[in-house]
């Protein structure tokens, strides 16, 4: 399998910015879209400044978090390593823009260009491949490698300082490269921003005063090209693949694990009331049995054989509820027949070599227990979410930004980025001007699941002992509503994901699915759960409560890595976008306005100052930027 990459030796580049202009001719951009930006780098004092030219351009990252980040699924990884934006699919969410740690994607609300927009060149070649207001990036000119050519701007650049092909080949000029200019110079490539855990293609090998390196002018030979066209892409057989397989066994365990416990003790429900009809007559027909065994040995509940509480304990209990018992009234259980329930299970036989497993089960799930348990699901939840939400900032340059908010007001930019996570990220602006029937699809899993967290706290509040409701009662319409919202929007995501032939982006199916399955089977368990309460099917009440509980554990704990991150990680992205551009648009520092493409002075700075790092170790000074406007 090919592997393409990008070497830069910063020796070569002499900063003439002809890959630059060779870029755009190719690709038509923009005024104020560069995909090969070439960064003038200063640093030292005087009399000994040093300055380095640093071309900057698309990683083709092994770990795009570009990719991970898209909620649209419009960025994807060829088998060749190439990672593409797909101008169709792309919403104009804007979360990838500040993803991406080297500053690379571009997404402008309006397009400057440098001809009438009507003229041939605009007209026939740069709009049918540039959609506005969608998001783009280098492609390592794709469509010339399809072709078995070099990038547009290896081409044209005079001092060979680019070097371009296939890392997986050993007979490629640029493995050859690499290998001759350790054996001749010691030089070794190296990656920018490793903190950041992409694992770039593009590689870069530092300045030294000069080097005779005899592949130099030689160009990779089209036929070790191998890739695969981004149209008929099949998906790659990766961990991808693997984790989908994993997530879904994992599921299927489950269900056949509890359906196989359930269906032993239905049959033992049903043997045992068969036999025991004449002795636990009223009982036997309530669900009282699900939870404290059919012959009141226990269950998930504790034994009731030979009851020591007085009738009117047993009452008190049974009508206010206990533990994580709810409480029943009489049209659910009348006088007489809780007077009956209350004789049969006093004169019930006492075999304490019957009381099952389950009622040991039972006593670990009690309120107390479940109630610490989901706790700690919460902070584990909670606590991966926080880091894997810091990842994200970081990659997004925060820390390089912060100094440059204080001067557009900390006030102002928290103004903007609340307005962002509510407008972008709430109430998903970028979907609804797009496409308003995938915002609603998209809206049945978001506002269900905020709809089902609001109806648990006002749950929690009105009826703290969990009694049963009448389907018409306004504490069930919103659970009961907002399920059912989720329910159907993760059986839409699921249909959508077996027909949709560009779901697979090559790196995040696996984690999608097991996301999508996880949900499906908590709203579902949940159903199944006020559903075998009302029909009275005791045998069912335990291996279905358990089998909901386990849904919901699963969900949370996986949810800060899996799709479910998408919720919280894109709006504080689309936030850090906004902020950036508000930085711009203040002009807080002329380095955001000037820099080629405008709103990334941030991280241009962090790969400069890593790039000197990197050639010179011993410096501990300021790099500063050069632009010229």
């Amino acid at each position: 399998m090919a592997r393409m990459a990008m070497l830069i030796d910063l020796t070569r580049c002499i900063g003439c910015d002809a890959c630059t202009v060779a870029c755009k001719q190719e690709n038509g951009t923009p005024v104020d879209v560069f995909f090969a930006r070439v960064l003038n780098v200063e640093y030292g004092t005087y009399p000994n400044v040093k300055r380095v030219y640093i071309p900057v351009l698309c990683n083709h990252c092994d770990d795009a978090p570009c990719l991970k980040s898209c909620p649209n699924k419009a960025i994807i990884r060829r088998q060749d390593g190439i990672v593409l934006i797909d101008q169709d699919r792309c919403r104009g969410t804007g979360a990838c823009v500040s993803a991406c740690p080297y500053g690379n994607i571009y997404l402008n609300t309006h397009d400057h260009w440098y001809l009438n927009p009507d003229e041939p060149y605009e007209r026939d070649f740069v709009k049918p491949r540039l959609r506005r207001n969608v998001a783009r990036k280098c492609t390592y000119c794709a469509h010339r490698v399809d072709e078995g050519l070099d990038p547009a701007c290896v081409v044209a650049c005079p001092t060979t300082a680019r070097i371009f092909g296939d890392l997986d080949d050993s007979d490629s000029v640029i493995s050859k490269y690499i290998r001759e200019q350790k054996e001749t110079t010691a030089r070794e490539p190296f990656h920018l921003l490793p903190e950041a855990g992409t694992k770039p293609a593009g590689l870069y090998l530092g300045t030294m005063s000069e080097q005779q390196v005899s592949t130099l002018g030689e160009r990779a030979p089209a036929e070790t090209v191998e890739y695969v066209p981004y149209e008929s892409a099949e998906p790659p057989v990766d961990g991808a693949h693997a984790g989908r397989s994993t997530g879904l066994s994992l599921i299927l365990g489950l269900v056949l694990g509890f359906g196989l416990l359930a269906s032993s003790a239905q049959a033992q429900s049903d043997t045992t009331i068969a036999s025991k009809a004449n002795a636990l007559d009223v009982y036997s027909t309530t669900t009282c049995g699900g939870c404290h065994g059919v012959e009141a040995m226990g269950g998930f509940g504790p034994p009731l054989a030979r009851t020591k509480l007085t009738l009117e304990e047993f009452r008190q209990i049974v009508r206010k509820g206990q533990g994580m018992m709810p409480s029943i009234p009489a049209s659910e259980l009348s006088d007489a027949d809780l007077n009956s329930t209350y004789n049969e299970v006093k004169a019930a036989e006492w075999k304490e070599e019957q009381i099952p497993i389950a009622y040991k089960v039972g006593q670990l799930l009690s309120t107390k227990n479940v109630s610490k348990f989901f706790t700690w699901v919460f902070i584990i939840s909670f606590l991966f979410g926080l880091k894997v939400l810091w990842y994200w900032l970081s990659a997004a340059g925060i820390k390089h930004l912060m100094p440059y908010l204080g001067k557009v007001g900390y006030a102002k930019s928290a103004f903007i980025a609340l307005r962002s996570l509510v407008v972008d990220g709430l109430l998903v602006a970028s979907l609804w001007r797009r496409s308003k029937k995938r915002w609603f699809m998209h809206g049945l899993m978001l506002y269900g699941m905020i709809g089902l967290i609001v109806a648990d706290i006002l749950m929690a509040i009105y009826n703290p002992s969990r009694s049963h409701l009448p389907l018409n009662d306004p504490l069930k319409w919103l659970p009961v509503g907002s399920g059912i919202a989720v329910f159907l929007g993760a059986l839409y995501v699921k249909i959508r994901y077996s027909t949709d032939e560009y779901i697979d982006n090559g790196l995040t199916l696996g984690r999608d699915f097991l996301f999508v399955n996880l949900l499906f089977h908590t709203v579902f368990s949940g159903f199944l759960d006020v559903w075998i309460g009302r029909v009275g099917e005791p045998g069912w009440v335990m291996p279905i409560h358990i089998y909901h509980l386990a849904c919901v554990a699963l969900l949370m704990l996986t949810a800060p890595f899996t799709r479910f991150q998408h919720a919280f990680v894109v709006p504080f992205l689309v936030a850090m976008t906004r902020l950036s551009e508000a930085v711009t648009q203040g002009q807080a520092h002329p380095g955001f306005v000037y820099e080629p493409s405008p709103g990334r002075h941030h991280k241009s700075e962090r790969i400069a100052s890593d790039v000197i790092q990197n050639i010179d170790p011993d410096f501990k000074g300021k790099v500063r930027i050069r632009y010229y406007p």
